[in-house]
C-alpha cells in the first residue's frame, strides 16, 4: 500500500514540475479543498490541502534519500524534479535552491533557455509565498552569472515578478530591495524613466505605503546619477518638481501619515544639497500643517504625550 502511495505521489510530481516548466506565464498557485489532487485551469493552478502536505512530505524524503546516491542519469533527473517541486512547496529552505544552482552550473552559460527557466522557477515559488527572499536571492545570483546573456525584455520580466509579488504582499521589502537592485546593476535609461513613471501610478493607487515612495526616491537619485544632465539646475529641478508632485497629493489625501513622510524625506534631502523648492508649494504645505494644528488644538491633542 505504502508503494503504491509512493508511485503516485511520484507521478503527481512529474505532473505538477512538467506543470510549473511548461506553463506560460503561471499566474496563481492556489491550495484548495478539493478531491483533485492538482486542477490547471488556463494560467491558473490550483493544489488540494491533502496533497499540498503529502507532496511536500514525500518530496522532501525523497530528494534527501536521493541526494546521498552516485550520480546517474536517473538520480540526476529525479533530483531535478524534485527540487522543481521543494522550491514552489517550501521556497524558505536553500538547500533546494542551492541544488538548483548546482544544476545550473553544469551547463554552458550560453544557454539563455536555462536562464529563463531559472527565473521563470523563482516566478512560481513567490505564487504562494510573495514575502521570501530565497527566490531573489537565486535571480540575483542567475542574472549575476549569466550577465552576458541578460536582455532588456529579461529585466522587464523581473520587474513583473517584483510588481506582483509586492501586490500580493503588502510591504514586501524584498520586492522592492530586488527591484531597485535590478535596475542598478543593469542601467537602462528607457526603463528607467518608465520606472519613474510606473512608480507615480504605484504610489497613486497605494497612497499608505511608503515602500513604493521610498523606491521612487532612490529612482530619482539613480536618474540624477546616471542621466547626462547639461547642469546642476537640471537635477536640482527633478527634486523640485517631486516636492510640489507630493504636496498635491497630500493636499488631496492629506491625514496619510506615508505621504507626509515621504514629504519629509523630500524636504531634509533638499534642505541637505542646497535646493530651494518652490515657495508656494511650502506655503501650502504650511497652510495644511496650521490648518490641522488648529484641529489637534481643539481636542487637546498634546504632541509631547502622543
Amino acid at each position: 500500500m505504502a508503494n503504491d502511495d509512493n508511485v503516485d505521489h511520484l507521478r503527481t510530481v512529474l505532473r505538477l514540475s512538467n506543470i510549473l516548466k511548461t506553463t506560460p506565464n503561471l499566474k496563481s498557485i492556489s491550495i484548495i479543498q478539493h478531491d483533485e489532487p492538482l486542477i490547471l485551469e488556463g494560467q491558473h493552478l490550483a493544489m488540494s490541502k491533502k496533497t499540498f502536505k503529502q507532496l511536500g512530505l514525500f518530496s522532501r524524503q525523497t530528494f534527501l534519500k536521493f541526494i546521498k546516491k552516485e550520480s546517474s542519469p536517473s538520480r540526476d533527473s529525479t533530483l531535478d524534479e524534485l527540487s522543481t517541486v521543494l522550491i514552489v512547496l517550501n521556497p524558505d529552505d536553500n538547500k533546494y535552491w542551492n541544488y538548483r544552482k548546482r544544476l545550473c552550473q553544469k551547463c554552458s552559460k550560453n544557454q539563455t533557455d536555462k536562464l529563463f527557466l531559472e527565473l521563470k522557477l523563482s516566478s512560481c515559488s513567490l505564487k504562494l509565498k510573495p514575502k521570501c527572499a530565497e527566490p531573489f536571492n537565486h535571480a540575483r545570483w542567475l542574472l549575476t552569472n549569466y550577465r552576458e546573456i541578460v536582455s532588456e525584455q529579461t529585466i522587464i520580466s523581473q520587474l513583473k515578478m517584483c510588481e506582483d509579488s509586492a501586490e500580493h504582499y503588502k510591504h514586501n521589502y524584498y520586492s522592492w530591495i530586488h527591484r531597485l537592485w535590478v535596475l542598478k546593476t543593469f542601467p537602462n535609461t528607457k526603463l528607467l524613466e518608465k520606472e519613474l513613471e510606473w512608480s507615480k501610478g504605484w504610489i497613486e493607487s497605494h497612497i499608505s505605503q511608503f515602500c513604493g515612495m521610498n523606491y521612487r526616491f532612490n529612482l530619482l537619485l539613480i536618474s540624477s546619477a546616471h542621466q547626462n544632465l547639461d547642469s546642476n539646475v537640471q537635477k536640482c529641478q527633478k527634486f523640485v518638481d517631486e516636492v510640489s508632485y507630493v504636496v498635491d497629493l497630500v493636499l488631496f489625501y492629506p491625514g496619510t501619515e506615508s505621504l507626509w513622510c515621504y514629504l519629509g524625506l523630500l524636504l531634509y534631502y533638499c534642505s541637505a544639497n542646497q535646493i530651494e523648492c518652490e515657495e508656494s508649494a511650502l506655503f501650502r504645505v504650511r497652510a495644511i500643517d496650521n490648518r490641522f494644528s488648529r484641529r489637534f488644538q481643539k481636542r487637546n491633542f498634546n504632541p509631547e504625550i502622543a
